[in-house]
C-alpha cells in the first residue's frame, strides 16, 4: 500500500476556487489541507470546532476522490511509472514515484499562480484551536508544524527536481517494498526531470477534470 500523500499546496489551490457563490476563507483553505497535515505530524482528526475548517475538511476528500478518478492524472501516472520501468527503477519506489511524483510536479506547476499562493498563506494565518486532534498531544504537534509552515513559507523548493526526490526518499525510506536505492533514485531523478514539461502542459487539463467533477456536489460543502 502506498504512503498516504502529502500534497497539501494542491488542496489549498482547489481551495481557492472550489466553493462557488460562497466566499472563500483562510479556514477552508486550511480544512482543505488537514488531512495531509495530520499525516505529517502523525495524528488523528476529530471534529472541527469551526465550520470552514470543517468544509475544508469534506472537500480535502471529494477533491482526493475527483483527482485520482481523473483520466489525465491517471495517463501522467502511468506514463511515468513506463519511464521508470525503462530506467530500471524497482517495483515499489517506481509506483510510488509515479503516483506521488505526479502529484508534488503538478504542485510545482500551481506555485506560478498567485491565487493558489495566497489560499496556502491565508491558511497559515488560521488559529491552530480550531481544530481538535484525537491524540492529547495532537495540538502541540500540529501548533509546531503550523509554525514551521509559517515560517518556511510557499513550499518554492518543488520547483527543484532534487527536492521532488528528497520528499519522495522520505515518504518512502521506512517502507521496506517502497524504499529506493542509490540506483533508483537516480532513475527518479532523471524520469521526473524528463516528465516536467509533460506536466506542465496537462495541468489545465487536470484542473478543468477535477473542477467538473466538484461541481456537481460543491453546494453539499458549503454548509
Amino acid at each position: 500500500m502506498l504512503p498516504r500523500l502529502v500534497n497539501y499546496f494542491g488542496h489549498a489551490a482547489v481551495a481557492s476556487w472550489a466553493f462557488l457563490g460562497t466566499a472563500s476563507s483562510p479556514g477552508k483553505s486550511l480544512g482543505s489541507m488537514l488531512p495531509d497535515f495530520a499525516t505529517m505530524i502523525g495524528a488523528r482528526l476529530a471534529d472541527a470546532v469551526d465550520p470552514d475548517v470543517a468544509a475544508g475538511i469534506a472537500l480535502h476528500h471529494a477533491t482526493d476522490a475527483a483527482f485520482h478518478q481523473a483520466a489525465p492524472v491517471l495517463d501522467l501516472m502511468r506514463e511515468l511509472d513506463d519511464r521508470l520501468g525503462e530506467l530500471g527503477c524497482a517495483r515499489g519506489p517506481r509506483r510510488a514515484t509515479a503516483h506521488i511524483g505526479t502529484e508534488l510536479l503538478l504542485d510545482a506547476t500551481l506555485l506560478a499562480e498567485e491565487p493558489y499562493r495566497a489560499s496556502f498563506l491565508a491558511a497559515l494565518t488560521v488559529d491552530p484551536a480550531l481544530v481538535r486532534w484525537r491524540e492529547p498531544d495532537g495540538p502541540a504537534r500540529f501548533a509546531i508544524l503550523l509554525e514551521r509552515m509559517r515560517t518556511f513559507g510557499v513550499p518554492e523548493d518543488l520547483r527543484e527536481i532534487d527536492a521532488i526526490v528528497g520528499r519522495l526518499h522520505r515518504i518512502t525510506q521506512h517502507r521496506p517494498l517502497l524504499a529506493p536505492n542509490a540506483a533508483d533514485l537516480r532513475a527518479m531523478a532523471t524520469a521526473l526531470a524528463e516528465h516536467r514539461a509533460r506536466v506542465e502542459v496537462a495541468a489545465a487539463t487536470v484542473l478543468r477534470a477535477v473542477r467538473a467533477a466538484l461541481g456537481m456536489g460543491m453546494a453539499s460543502l458549503t454548509h
